[in-house]
C-alpha cells in the first residue's frame, strides 16, 4: 500500500513508522525543513509542504491509494480566538479540502471539540456544536471536506498523551504558568478525556486497513473527573496554583462513546487509571 501522511506530528509520525515497519510505502510530510532527516527515519520519503498548498499535496499524493492527515495548529497560535481563526482555517480545513482533491480515501484525525459542550451520552450522531469559536468550527469545515467523498473518515480524538517527546501533564500546568500566565482557554467544568498515542495510530490503521468510512469517535472508556478538578490536583502536588479556566473552547461535559469503534474491532490497549 501506497500512503501519504500530511501533518508527521506525534500521532502521523508514529503512523508512518507503523505503516513503515509493516512493508507500506509511506510518504509523509512536515512544514519544516531541519525535520526531514527525523520525518525519513520513519518513512518511506518525506516532503516538506503546507496542507494548503493544494499543488504541492497533489504531487506528494500521486500513487497514494490512501491519505492520512493528522494535522495540528501550533498551541502557541492556539490560545487566543483571533490565533485560532487564523491557523485553523489554513491548517485543518484547507488541508482536507486538498487532501480529498487529491484522493477521496481521505482519514482525517480530528477533535472532540466538534461536540462542544455536549451533555449526556455523545455518539457518532450527536449534533455538532454551534459555538462561534474558530477550532469546533474549523474541525467541523475540515471533517465536512474529508465526508464528502463516500469513502472519506474522520476519527475524534481527545487529547493526546504518553508519547516520548511529548510532555506530561503536570508540565503543561507548570507550561501554563510560564508561557500564559496561568490562564488557559478551556472550560473547567469540561470531562477530562485523553487517548494514548499508540491506541490513536491503532485506530487511525485500523480505520485504513478495514477500509471504514465516516466518523468514529476515539474516546477510551475512562473517567478522571473534569478539566478543572484534574489539573486542580497536578497543580496542588507540584505546588502550583491552580490555572484560570477562561471557558473560550468548549468540550464536552458529557460521556463520550466509542462503542462504533469497537463494534468494528477496535480495542483500546493503553487506558491509565491516573493522570500526572
Amino acid at each position: 500500500m501506497r500512503v501519504l501522511v500530511i501533518g508527521a506530528g506525534n500521532v502521523g509520525a508514529e503512523v508512518a513508522r507503523h505503516l513503515t515497519d509493516r512493508g507500506d510505502h509511506v510518504v509523509a510530510t512536515t512544514t519544516t525543513p531541519s525535520r526531514v532527516p527525523e520525518v525519513e527515519a520513519v518513512a518511506t520519503e518525506a516532503e516538506v509542504l503546507l496542507g494548503s498548498d493544494r499543488e504541492a499535496v497533489s504531487r506528494a499524493a500521486a500513487g497514494s491509494d490512501a491519505i492520512v492527515v493528522t494535522v495540528s495548529p501550533p498551541v502557541t497560535k492556539a490560545m487566543t480566538a483571533d490565533q485560532r481563526e487564523a491557523s485553523y482555517r489554513e491548517v485543518l480545513a484547507a488541508t482536507c479540502e486538498n487532501a480529498v482533491a487529491a484522493n477521496p480515501r481521505t482519514i482525517f484525525f480530528s477533535s472532540i471539540s466538534v461536540y462542544g459542550d455536549a451533555a449526556g451520552e455523545i455518539t457518532e450522531e450527536t449534533p455538532l456544536t454551534r459555538d462561534r469559536d474558530p477550532s469546533g468550527r474549523w474541525f467541523a469545515a475540515a471533517e465536512d471536506a474529508v465526508l464528502s467523498s463516500p469513502s472519506g473518515a474522520v476519527l475524534r480524538a481527545p487529547d493526546i498523551y504518553g508519547h516520548p517527546n511529548d510532555i506530561d501533564f503536570t508540565t503543561r500546568v507548570r507550561f501554563a504558568h510560564s508561557h500564559f500566565g496561568g490562564s488557559v482557554p478551556f472550560d473547567a467544568e469540561a470531562t477530562f478525556n485523553r487517548l494514548h498515542h499508540l491506541d490513536a495510530v491503532g485506530a487511525v490503521v485500523h480505520l485504513l486497513d478495514e477500509g471504514l468510512s465516516g466518523v468514529f469517535n476515539a474516546v477510551p472508556p475512562a473517567t478522571w473527573g473534569t478539566n478543572g478538578e484534574v489539573f486542580d490536583l497536578l497543580a496542588d502536588q507540584a505546588g502550583l496554583a491552580g490555572l484560570e479556566f477562561r471557558g473560550e473552547l468548549a468540550t464536552p461535559t458529557g460521556a463520550i462513546s466509542s462503542q462504533k469503534l469497537v463494534d468494528s474491532g477496535f480495542e483500546f490497549s493503553h487506558v491509565e487509571e491516573s493522570v500526572e
